[in-house]
């Protein structure tokens, strides 16, 4: 039997040494050969391609309210074109029509003409910038968003020849384009050119029939004048009006905010306005021997009411000819 060799002790300050025999050869990895587990993927190769969008094509995903990018019009956008530029070609022929056909009566009616009535009347618009503005400087601070009066007034002188474009909105329009690049938001902007059409549209019939009534214009007195005013009063009112102007701004992403005390004070702004207007086309009128024999009041009444029924003849380019019918 053979004793097993007894292991040599190590010296101290030496390690012990491994044991020669049985070991398994392990071979050194290659590390030009080595690949790891998850190998990097080459940038340069199999990369997706993403085309780098053109700024000069790209749309944004929320466009601004009411506006949509090369949208092409609707049929009944072009048809509402066509018959309003029919209708304007026609008016322009029946006014020539009827100036070369009436040229006596016309001749009548300028005789004896106030010149310096016109040029008074004409005089007396100026301040109606100022007073239009004002509306407007009232509806934005009721929307919590205050505009100095020199800067609405400035916008308003800027935007009036609009006011002279065959075209409804356009005097409006301007002014919301101008504001909006003195720095105001497009929201309260946009829901201040509503609000100031309805509130002028319900004070100018309202009271252009209380005024036709009072002036015994009207048949039946004061009874149903009163009701239309009242009407028109409550139409326009928060509860009313208000509720539905904010529920037609909300579907253009539009908050209209409309309170009581706010609208009491666009009712008086707006009544301002069309005093000083109806006193304007009264100076006019007087410039013509043929209206001595109307009232002030009467003629205030008639000239806001056609106004009105111009405004809402949606067919007529800023109301042209209807108005002017009407006040017939």
């Amino acid at each position: 039997m053979t004793t097993p060799p007894e292991a040599t002790p190590a010296r101290p300050g030496t390690s012990t040494p491994e044991p020669t025999t049985a070991q398994a050869h392990t071979p050194t990895p290659d590390p030009a050969s080595a690949q790891p587990d998850n190998p990097a993927p080459d940038p340069t190769s199999a990369q997706p391609h993403t085309p780098t969008p053109d700024p000069a094509s790209a749309q944004p995903d929320n466009p601004a309210p009411g506006l949509v990018p090369d949208a092409e019009p609707s049929r009944r956008v072009r048809l509402v074109r066509l018959l309003r530029s029919a209708y304007l070609a026609g008016l322009i022929v029946a006014v020539a029509v009827a100036a070369a056909v009436k040229r006596s009566e016309i001749a009548d009616l300028l005789e004896g003409a106030r010149p310096a009535m016109v040029v008074a009347a004409l005089a007396a618009t100026f301040p109606l910038i100022l007073l239009g503005a004002n509306i407007w400087r009232v509806s934005l601070r009721m929307m919590g968003h205050p505009a100095s009066m020199g800067t609405v007034a400035v916008a308003t002188s800027r935007a009036l020849p609009a006011r002279y474009v065959p075209l409804k909105l356009s005097f409006s329009v301007g002014r919301v384009a101008l504001l909006r690049s003195a720095g105001l938001p497009l929201g309260p902007l946009t829901a201040t050119a509503g609000l100031e059409m309805a509130i002028s549209a319900a004070v100018a019939l309202g009271l252009g029939t209380a005024l036709l009534g009072a002036s015994g214009a009207l048949p039946g007195g004061l009874a149903w004048p009163a009701a239309v005013l009242a009407a028109a009063a409550v139409g326009a009112s928060p509860a009313v009006g208000g509720r539905v102007l904010a529920w037609l701004a909300a579907r253009r992403s539009v908050t209209l905010t409309m309170t009581w005390p706010g609208y009491f004070r666009l009712l008086a702004a707006t009544a301002l306005y069309w005093a000083w207007a109806c006193g304007a086309f009264a100076l006019y009128m007087r410039a013509f021997p043929a209206a001595d024999a109307y009232g002030l009041a009467e003629m205030s009444g008639a000239f806001m009411v056609a106004w009105a029924v111009g405004f809402l003849a949606v067919f007529a380019p800023q109301g042209f000819g209807v108005s002017e019918l009407s006040l017939i």
